[in-house]
């Protein structure tokens, strides 16, 4: 198992959702490519690159084209993986040089309900963010809500 940062403060984000949707069906979501690709992005972008190697110490890559057709790739890498209750991964951007231009921490959980739900829980943190990058911080928690909304879309069709 790869090493887990350990960031030294508290998550820049958390987010708590309800989905109508069984734990093992939510989560591999998370884990699948084609799911992943089908909700991954804020609201009007797309996915067309994803591919996970979804174990700990895998890698993933994912473009994020935007509505006007700018392709954004980014990554990061899986260092826990529970199934079907947690993953811990690390996501990045960067530049044509390789510098980090912004770089996350994320836990998510998955916690079943009797009623046959899942709770999901997202704790993000920053750990990089190149200067000119600042605007990211302000729209993390509209990009991550939008993603789980088209996740929460993909899990009740």
């Amino acid at each position: 198992m790869s090493a887990t940062p350990k960031p030294d403060k508290a998550p820049d984000l958390v987010l708590n959702r309800v989905f109508n949707a069984p734990r093992d069906r939510v989560f591999r979501a998370w884990i699948d490519p084609q799911q992943m690709a089908q909700w991954w992005g804020p609201k009007g972008y797309t996915a067309p690159v994803c591919q996970l190697d979804a174990r700990p110490g895998g890698a993933w890559l994912v473009h994020m084209q935007a509505p006007d057709g700018h392709v954004q790739p980014m990554g990061g890498m899986y260092h826990e993986i529970v199934t079907p209750s947690k993953i811990v991964c690390t996501t990045w951007v960067k530049d044509d040089t390789g510098r980090y231009l912004v770089e996350g921490f994320h836990i998510v959980t998955f916690e079943a309900t009797p009623d046959g739900k899942t709770k999901l829980r997202l704790e993000s943190t920053l750990l990089q963010l190149a200067p000119e990058w600042s605007a990211a911080r302000d729209g993390m928690k509209e990009g991550w809500s939008t993603s789980l909304d088209k996740l929460d879309s993909l899990m009740t069709a």
